[in-house]
């Protein structure tokens, strides 16, 4: 059963900062050192600063981008720019934009999501998480106090209800109406009881995925426990003359962006990979090495490639094909990829399939990501991502960039591959024993960092 509940967030005081979009940011790890950089400049208050503050030469462990992100958000509070809204609310947030020549919009809400273990079955995840970018935002989120950026959650709900019900609200007076790189964001903050109250008891039969934020979610879910540690410690201490407990309850919950899972205002894009460190020899003859189990077609550029891993024309563009990628050498130029047996994608089960698994474990080793990580990456080149991916796999949306790096000989080669779709996501999530590689779906527009705060400590939303 997932708990919501409103909450008072914090939001930039737009009589101190007249044009909001120059003071937000995409979420953390979608910005690149470029992109930092700008946002950097756009505004001395730009979020970017507490959510992926800049490292310096002389950070040691008192002093760096964490004691600076606190050091950030309490002096943004102290001088206003940063105000927290007087009554519990939920937020509705709306993005539209221009999709394959089309105009699309996606309509959902932020709240607070009460934290859950991850063998409860009510919030899923998909993808596989690391360490260290799990470390780093909880150091942030003990040195804030706060969500900065909400999580990306996903309901299903194909009969529309809830949209439905957000969508009469959403006619009142916005709070935040603007464009932020070529998506136009609507905000609206409701603390209607009725609203309120029929959100939450529809919300409490659905499942939850969670499309990004994963490190956030499961830095989110330690956090909780660290706090109900001490909690426990201090359990005879009475609540209303204790701060302290106060901020250890709000650490409960989490802020989330809920999206329809059903809504055709939601795109995954794909997310390309980009190798190095393959062995000279298996490199010099990977096209070679690849017809064991693919049909290898040279192509003259990549506007061919393209056009021929996605058709054009349709509405939306159809996949040619299942299980075809693109690759890119050097001196070789492009080719495309087909597999050549679809057999091969029932390998390698995982131990203890429970009852009724077969058919999730089946959909897991169908999806293209998988396919490139298990067959391509590691049995045939042998670079595994839980080993050395990051020194050895750089993910990227751009396909420009992929070329470009290999163009440099910065890496050796690139794959371009075709995204999931939201319900193989969920029904991966949902089913199956495994998650899906890391950075497998990139779920488009984000929802932006810093238009709703959830302020944990004195600042306590509730």
């Amino acid at each position: 059963m997932a708990e919501i509940i409103p909450f008072r967030g914090l939001r930039f005081n737009q009589e101190k900062i007249r044009e909001l979009k120059l003071a937000l940011s995409p979420p953390y790890d979608v910005i690149s050192a470029a992109e930092q950089s700008r946002l950097y400049k756009a505004h001395k208050y730009n979020v970017v600063r507490i959510i992926l503050g800049k490292e310096k030469k002389s950070d040691d462990a008192l002093h760096n981008r964490y004691s600076r992100a606190r050091g950030f958000f309490k002096s943004w509070l102290r001088q206003g720019i940063l105000i927290q809204d007087k009554k519990p609310s939920i937020y509705i947030y709306e993005q539209s934009y221009i999709f394959e020549g089309r105009r699309l919009r996606r309509i959902g809400f932020i709240a607070l999501l009460k934290l859950e273990p991850p063998d409860k079955g009510v919030i899923l995840a998909h993808e596989k998480t690391f360490s260290k970018p799990r470390e780093d935002r909880l150091k942030l989120l003990q040195s804030t106090e706060a969500n900065l950026s909400p999580i990306f959650g996903l309901y299903p709900d194909e009969h529309f209800i809830i949209e439905r019900l957000l969508a009469g609200y959403r006619r009142t007076a916005s709070i935040a109406d603007f464009e932020f790189e070529g998506t136009r964001n609507r905000l609206w903050r409701i603390d209607s009881s009725n609203f309120i109250q029929a959100l939450t008891k529809l919300i409490r039969r659905k499942i939850i995925f969670i499309a990004d934020g994963h490190h956030r979610y499961e830095a989110a879910y330690y956090y909780k426990k660290l706090m109900s540690k001490k909690r426990a410690l201090n359990a005879s201490t009475a609540f209303t003359a204790n701060p302290e407990l106060s901020r250890r309850i709000s650490a409960d919950y989490v802020m989330m962006y809920f999206c329809n899972l059903a809504s055709g205002g939601l795109k995954i894009l794909p997310t390309h990979r980009v190798i190095r460190n393959i062995p000279k020899v298996e490199l010099a003859t990977l096209p070679l090495i690849l017809q064991s189990y693919f049909t290898i077609l040279p192509v003259s550029s990549r506007k061919e490639l393209f056009s021929r891993l996605r058709l054009p024309g349709a509405s939306p563009p159809r996949r040619a094909s299942q299980h075809e990628f693109g690759l890119y050498l050097k001196d070789k130029g492009f080719y495309l990829l087909k597999l050549k047996q679809k057999t091969i994608l029932n390998t390698d089960k995982p131990p203890r399939l429970r009852r009724g698994d077969s058919r999730s474990h089946s959909c897991y080793n169908s999806l293209d990501v998988v396919i490139l990580h298990n067959l391509i990456l590691d049995k045939l080149i042998g670079i595994k991502e839980e080993n050395a991916g990051a020194q050895n796999i750089l993910y990227t949306r751009d396909e420009q960039e992929a070329m470009r790096l290999v163009k440099n000989q910065e890496y050796d080669c690139a794959f371009f591959l075709n995204p999931p779709s939201p319900r193989q996501v969920s029904a991966i999530a949902a089913r199956s024993l495994r998650k899906m590689p890391h950075k497998s779906t990139y779920f488009y527009p984000k929802p932006l960092s810093g238009l709703v705060i959830n302020g944990l400590g004195k600042n306590a939303a509730f």
